[in-house]
Formats: C-alpha cells, sequence, structure tokens
C-alpha cells in the first residue's frame, strides 16, 4: 500500500483567523465607541436646547402680556415668571428676568420716551438690551418712533410699552473640549447664553 501524505486541512485551524478577525472587531468598536457617545450626548444636548429655548420664549411672552396689564410693574411678576419656567432656573446663578416699562413723550418740550421702570431678578451677568445708552433705548425704530410726542397731534401714538426679558445661560452635557469650534458654538467655554424679548 502506497502512502498519502496529507497536508492538514485550513478548516481544523480556524481559532487563528477568528481570533484575528475578533481583535480587528473589537479595535474598531474601541475607536467608534467614543464617537458614538458623543453623537448620544449631542443629540441629547440639542434636544435641552430647543427645549430651553421654547421655554424661555414662552415665558418672555407671558411676561409681556401680564405685565401689560399691570399698572404698576413689581416682583410679584417675576416670581410668577419664575414658576412658569420651571424646570429651568429662571432668576438663580444663571437666569436673569428683567422687566421694563417705558413711557412715550410727554410734550413737545419732552419728546423722547424714557424707561420709567426698569427690574431685574437673578444672578446671570448680563445686561439689558434696553438702556437709556442704546439707541432707541434698544427698541426698533418704529416702536421708538410710535412713543415719541407727536407736536401735530400734541399725543404720541401709544402711551407706553413693556419690554420683558429672559436670560439663561444653557451649559450643554457633551463634553466639549475649551474653545470648541473657535468659541462660534460655545463662546464663554462655559455654555451658551439664550435669550428672548417680547415687547407689549
Amino acid at each position: 500500500m502506497i502512502g498519502v501524505s496529507r497536508e492538514p486541512s485550513l478548516a481544523r485551524k480556524p481559532s487563528a483567523g477568528r481570533n484575528g478577525g475578533r481583535g480587528t472587531a473589537l479595535i474598531e468598536f474601541a475607536l467608534i465607541l467614543p464617537i458614538l457617545i458623543i453623537l448620544v450626548l449631542a443629540t441629547v444636548d440639542f434636544g435641552r436646547l430647543i427645549q430651553a429655548r421654547l421655554i424661555i420664549s414662552n415665558v418672555s411672552r407671558e411676561g409681556g402680556s401680564l405685565a401689560s396689564r399691570q399698572t404698576t410693574v413689581d416682583t410679584s411678576l417675576t416670581t410668577v415668571l419664575k414658576e412658569s419656567g420651571k424646570p429651568l432656573d429662571l432668576v438663580g446663578a444663571d437666569g436673569k428676568i428683567v422687566i421694563t416699562r417705558i413711557q412715550a413723550g410727554q410734550s413737545a418740550a419732552a419728546p423722547s420716551p424714557t424707561i420709567a421702570t426698569q427690574l431685574s431678578r437673578g444672578a446671570l451677568a448680563r445686561n439689558s438690551t434696553i438702556a437709556a445708552g442704546n439707541a432707541n433705548l434698544g427698541l426698533t425704530a418704529s416702536i421708538y418712533d410710535h412713543l415719541r410726542f407727536k407736536a401735530a397731534n400734541a399725543t404720541s401714538d401709544i402711551a407706553e410699552v413693556t419690554v420683558v426679558e429672559v436670560f439663561y445661560k444653557y451649559r450643554p452635557i457633551t463634553p466639549f473640549p475649551r474653545g470648541f469650534g473657535g468659541g462660534m458654538l460655545l463662546p464663554d467655554t462655559d455654555g451658551m447664553i439664550v435669550w428672548s424679548k417680547a415687547i407689549f
């Protein structure tokens, strides 16, 4: 009988090929996992940012509507707005509510509108856009013009306006490095200011 030598078949040595494939898959997963985690966190952050923006817009509109119906602006309104802004803390370290009442010009000698009352609550270091030093007090040119005293009519078009501004510092949960995007996404590297203004 003639002996036939047999080479060991490749099917009998599966461990070398499989272990190499498993190692490659593990390395690929380890490289992709941080990207997947950041994508998930960024999606959650985007949703939280939209929610914060909607809350702030609603609070400013609601506040403007309520303040315009009150004869005097006081801190009770900021308390109401604080409660309506939950879960955001709009009067804490990361929030601020500013209510400003602007009176129309009273006579031809004093035709320009003036800030009658400005009430601020919250510790966020953000200034109101409504100020005596700003052009048109921070109002649009058309609203400012309606508040100016008109000598021809002996009055202004409207008697007063109430402006409610709500500021909130949104802090993302995604671990962006400081200065990410050249400061475009997170200008102060600690979050971004979301704000809304309503005029009634």
